[in-house]
């Protein structure tokens, strides 16, 4: 009996030694595991599904493509902690973008936000940003009203008060085009508002006689009515402010009507983009717009980012990617530089940001009545052959300004 028992405690024995170590009850044989890194939480809202998806993918894909260089280059890392991106959906709605900023802010406890596409989005945005005390950098948002509220948490950079996007257009209408009657035509939300504000301002200054003046519903499939009255009015010049598809059907109705002016200018949006080329087809032949960056523009990196961005994606970026790309470079840039990532750390970093990007220098100043906001470059590009060529100022120009455009009956 005695024997049995002690067999039966050997064995209990091995048994519990077995079971311990396939336990790894040995600390040596415990994985290793790498301690997380620290992050400072950089909050993106940007429109990732909604009418203006095209743009905050191509706003995301610039940034990302931005962080991945930063990162190669050991920018991404500031005080010890890895820049994290966490990117918003504001499906093109403001009430959306407002959900994103307030979770951004008290949920995931951003140390900034950035993005914004339309104005009325990134107006949102802004204001919740100002009430939060947070500092928010904005992509792209354009209207005039945003940056002239005295809000100092607000920055924009490679973005100009829409207003101010005519600065080369106007050096342009003075030496060549010298209109005598211009028709201006746009939609009806915050960058078309305020864009058409601008001309209209200055057109009224120069005594050039306005003829017609008229907003529409942004998405509208019918301009053939507008466009007719238009037609009657004879302008010299049309200046349009409007998104890609509004711009494409606006383009083709006008040929369809054989409505010819001898300029039709586009208040940049929509009018540069590849998809206006597509979806217009030969109507945008000859069509000028203003833009804020071209590929062959002088700033260091512009025509590689360009490179990058089509091997990578497929399709040609606009100046909304160059933004986006930009941007990632200042917050790097700041974030760099900041003592500490409190909001107030953040903002002085921002304010005193003096960068060289594909946009151009970068500088938060306050002038005009506008408070952070950089002071823009301006280029007018037309399309000619299929091809986005930039025609001024001269010394940027890659093509010369076809101008009077022949009427639609002389073209081949």
């Amino acid at each position: 009996m005695k024997k049995t028992l002690s067999i039966s405690a050997v064995a209990l024995m091995l048994i519990g030694a077995l079971i311990i170590a396939g336990c790894g009850g040995g600390k040596q044989q415990a994985p290793k595991t790498e301690a997380k890194k620290e992050t400072v939480k950089v909050g993106v809202i940007l429109p990732l599904t909604g009418s203006e998806a095209m743009f905050g993918a191509m706003e995301k894909n610039s940034m990302e493509m931005a962080y991945e260089e930063l990162k190669a280059a050991g920018k991404t890392t500031v005080g010890g902690k890895e820049i994290e991106l966490k990117f918003e959906d504001d499906q093109s709605k403001q009430d959306a973008a407002k959900a994103a900023a307030e979770k951004l802010i008290n949920q995931d406890k951003v140390a900034m936000l950035s993005g914004g596409y339309s104005s009325a989005n990134t107006n949102v945005i802004a204001g919740t940003a100002q009430s939060k005390g947070i500092p928010f950098l904005i992509v792209t948002g354009s209207a005039d009203k945003i940056t002239q509220q005295g809000w100092q948490w607000i920055f924009r950079g490679t973005a100009a008060p829409a207003s101010k996007y005519t600065g080369a257009l106007w050096d342009l209408i003075d030496k060549v085009i010298k209109p005598k009657s211009v028709a201006i035509i746009y939609e009806n939300t915050d960058f078309g508002t305020s864009s058409a504000e601008g001309f209209r301002k200055v057109c009224k200054e120069k005594g050039i006689n306005i003829v017609f003046d008229q907003a529409y519903e942004k998405g509208a499939i019918d301009f053939k009515p507008m466009l007719a009255n238009m037609k009657k009015t004879n302008p010299d010049v049309v200046f349009a402010v409007s998104y890609v598809m509004d711009a494409s059907l606006i383009a083709k109705q006008m040929k369809e009507l054989d409505f010819n002016t001898k300029l039709f200018i586009g208040g940049a949006a929509g009018y540069t983009m590849p998809e206006f080329k597509e979806n217009a087809g030969d109507a945008s032949e000859y069509v000028a717009s203003t833009t804020l960056w071209i590929p062959n523009v002088a700033w260091k990196g512009a025509a590689d980012y360009f490179k990058k961005y089509k091997e990578k994606y497929g399709k040609e970026p606009d100046y909304h990617g160059a933004q986006a790309y930009a941007t990632m470079y200042i917050i790097a840039d700041a974030l760099g530089r900041a003592k500490d990532f409190t909001p107030a750390g953040i903002q002085k970093a921002l304010k005193e940001t003096d960068l060289m990007t594909i946009m151009g220098p970068i500088k938060f100043e306050d002038w005009e009545g506008y408070t952070n906001q950089d002071k823009p470059t301006t280029y007018v590009v037309q399309w000619q052959k299929g091809k986005l060529e930039v025609v001024w100022p001269e010394e940027a120009a890659s093509a010369k300004l076809v101008f009077p455009v022949p009427n639609w009956k002389e073209r081949k």
